[in-house]
């Protein structure tokens, strides 16, 4: 018997969920995630200056009225709100995420799946559908290549995410197996994203760009697959394929272990701060330093930070002169909670950038490799701090997972209280609550 095409594999799951066999946590957890990606778009369109001239841009190409825009009630394209939306989604930094998969799936799913819904017209119920098969897709491909394809300087949710795009789009505009492996092979062919944005100033303003990208060409590839044109059907494990171009070593099993079985959208994290997700173990451990600090924040002479080498080498910006590149900095970071004791969506501003006080605290964070966090990555994303004030006092906290993270999670509550908060920026905290009731 011949063996199943990892695209035919992937093809037949997608076929065969619904909703009525989802299991309730699983359809709560995406409600969340839908409800946290739209409150952090719409915050992202408030205060950052990418997504809204993305907005403009695409609402000023016209195009047939298909889908819509956070924040617009005009509608564009459906394969052009879904690249919208994405960038919006992603643009603070503050989406969600996988551990192991090292991607931010919803800012890449949902909006892909949210404009292909409008085409459908399609229920609540199918789009929950959509999302949670993208998820699945998305993240056991990212689990099956990383940490190999992150070391060769890949940005995971670009290279996978038109895959999860084109599965949740393929399940919710109908499409057949034989057509979903279509449309995986097409969004094969446009995997792309580079983690060089992590580095730069200028780089880091437009790395919303990358999963733009990824969502619309997951839904385009589902609208050419169902035109009659396929992909590669062995875009994953074929010669000059994915995997190969992507990862010097791979995960194999993780491609389809557990498939439909264990819920990798259960394994995703929740952001509680509008930075880089390395920046969140160092960042948890200064405020918890800070609740035991005797001694004035101001006064500090030094911060120490020991992590694993992954966060410094992609959230280690030391010349900060923009809110993204704040975001990858963990000087800047832990600086901006020591002094203002928080870390989220406003505080991340050309304000704060500028702020003496905080750029003089970042000069002080010194930042180290531990052999124990280099060990546990990506099992533990911690982080240790030592902050040593001018008089000598000393003051240290460890952190192993951040806040979010499934082991250490954010609680339903926690969620409300974000999306309220950054939806409030944009329209209002009678907007947001509305909003929220009808997502929930």
């Amino acid at each position: 018997m011949t063996e199943k095409r990892i695209s035919e594999t992937y093809a037949d799951f997608v076929l065969q969920q619904r909703f009525e066999n989802l299991e309730p946590a699983v359809v709560d957890r995406i409600k969340l995630l839908i409800l946290d990606c739209v409150g952090v778009a719409l915050a992202g369109i408030h205060l950052m200056e990418l997504p809204r001239a993305v907005k403009h841009f695409i609402i000023g190409l016209g195009g047939k009225r298909e889908a819509s825009i956070f924040s617009s009630a005009k509608k564009v394209p459906a394969v052009n709100a879904a690249f919208a939306n994405a960038v919006f989604a992603h643009s603070l930094d503050m989406d969600d995420g996988h551990r192991f998969g090292a991607l931010h799936p919803g800012c890449v799913i949902i909006p892909a799946s949210l404009a292909a819904a409008e085409i459908a017209r399609c229920s609540g119920k199918k789009l929950i559908e959509g999302v949670y098969v993208g998820y699945e897709v998305m993240i056991r491909i990212g689990k099956a290549i990383n940490p190999s394809s992150l070391n060769r300087g890949f940005h995971t949710t670009g290279t996978t995410g038109p895959f999860g795009s084109a599965a949740a789009c393929g399940k919710i505009l109908g499409l057949t197996s034989k057509e979903i492996e279509g449309a995986l092979g097409v969004a094969g062919l446009q995997a792309a994203g580079l983690l060089r944005v992590n580095h730069e100033d200028e780089g880091s303003k437009v790395k919303p760009i990358t999963p733009g990208r990824a969502a619309s060409s997951g839904l385009l590839s589902v609208l050419i697959s169902k035109m009659g044109f396929l992909g590669p059907l062995e875009i994953f494990e074929g010669t000059d394929g994915f995997l190969k171009a992507f990862a010097d070593q791979l995960d194999t099993p993780s491609l389809t272990d557990g498939l439909g079985e264990k819920h990798e959208v259960l394994n995703t994290y929740i952001k509680l701060y509008a930075a880089c997700r390395h920046c969140h173990a160092p960042i948890d451990a200064v405020l918890e330093a800070r609740r035991r600090m005797d001694f004035d924040p101001l006064s500090v002479n030094l911060i120490e930070v020991e992590t694993y080498p992954a966060a410094i080498r992609l959230a280690g910006i030391r010349d900060v002169n923009s809110p993204s590149a704040a975001r990858f900095s963990i000087p800047f970071s832990v600086s901006l909670a020591l002094i203002k004791g928080k870390a989220g969506a406003t505080d991340y501003t050309y304000e704060t950038v500028r702020d003496h006080k905080v750029k003089r605290m970042a000069e002080k964070v010194v930042l180290n490799v531990s052999k124990k966090w280099e060990k546990l990555y990506p099992a533990k994303r911690g982080a240790s701090v030592k902050i040593v004030g001018k008089d000598g006092r000393q003051v240290v906290a460890e952190i192993e997972l951040p806040k979010g993270e499934p082991e250490n999670p954010a609680e339903p509550e926690d969620i409300i209280r974000k999306f309220q908060d950054n939806v409030a920026l944009f329209g209002g905290s009678t907007y947001a609550n509305i909003l929220c009731d009808a997502i929930l």
